[in-house]
């Protein structure tokens, strides 16, 4: 199992490839709300979710799939 890590304009992140599901650990480091969106590929579907968090707020989300790396931004 391999950890990814990476940044955008106003968050840190990290996942691990997992066998089923994904969870992926953020932390806004802008003051503000900002928003972060995640692909994760289930089978043959990408699913887009778009995370909120609170100015300086860190937490998670597991979905089932995996996480597309290349398609983690801020929106």
């Amino acid at each position: 199992m391999s950890t990814h890590r990476g940044s955008t304009t106003c968050f840190n992140w990290s996942w691990a490839d997992g066998n089923t599901t994904a969870t992926i650990y953020y932390h806004n480091t802008c003051s503000t709300t900002k928003h972060l969106c995640v692909w994760w590929k289930d089978g043959q579907e990408n699913n887009m979710h778009r995370i909120t968090a609170a100015g300086d707020a860190k937490g998670h989300l597991k979905e089932p799939g995996t996480i597309k790396s290349q398609d983690i931004e801020d929106c």
